[in-house]
């Protein structure tokens, strides 16, 4: 009996684990200096322990249920100084190993006319509410959602 309950232990917890973990999320902004023009971008490391193939289906906007167009690269070593990024043909029949997804937001406003000042600044757009990852592992679809992101130095071009 005492067999039986352990095995029974060892496979619900396993049922009930992420297939993806959130290793980091970040975002960075980049004003334009003269161009009243900021870019936002974010960006979504994610980890895959588990054999069997995956894929992305969908990268939603919490706040406003949009779809978000987003590139994803395996990448071998997170950790290291200068990681090496391997490009994805597509986004299916994915496996172990890590994955970077980003995406970015510009927002423009005014024209952007030469001899504007330099400190001029735009208000961005920011991912209220985070992003939900729809994904698909053995014919089941299922979700993963980021709540906030780290921020990063902002960054005033010239």
């Amino acid at each position: 009996m005492k067999k039986l309950l352990f095995l029974f232990l060892i496979i619900s917890s396993t049922v009930s684990a992420q297939d993806l973990k959130l290793k980091k999320a970040t975002r960075q902004t980049v004003n334009h200096g003269a161009s009243p023009t900021s870019t936002t971008t974010y960006s979504i490391l994610l980890s895959n322990c588990k054999k069997g193939k995956w894929k992305l289906d969908s990268l939603i906007s919490t706040s406003s249920n949009q779809v978000i167009k987003f590139n994803m690269v395996k990448v071998d070593d997170p950790n290291a100084v200068s990681p090496n990024y391997k490009k994805l043909d597509s986004f299916n029949d994915l496996g172990k190993g890590n994955y970077l997804v980003t995406f970015g937001i510009t927002k423009q406003r005014g024209s952007g006319r030469p001899g504007a000042p330099q400190n001029t600044k735009v208000d961005t757009t920011n991912i209220e509410g985070g992003v939900i990852i729809y994904y698909t592992v053995k014919k089941k679809q299922k979700q993963l959602k980021i709540d906030s992101f780290e921020e990063l130095e902002k960054i005033d071009a010239p």
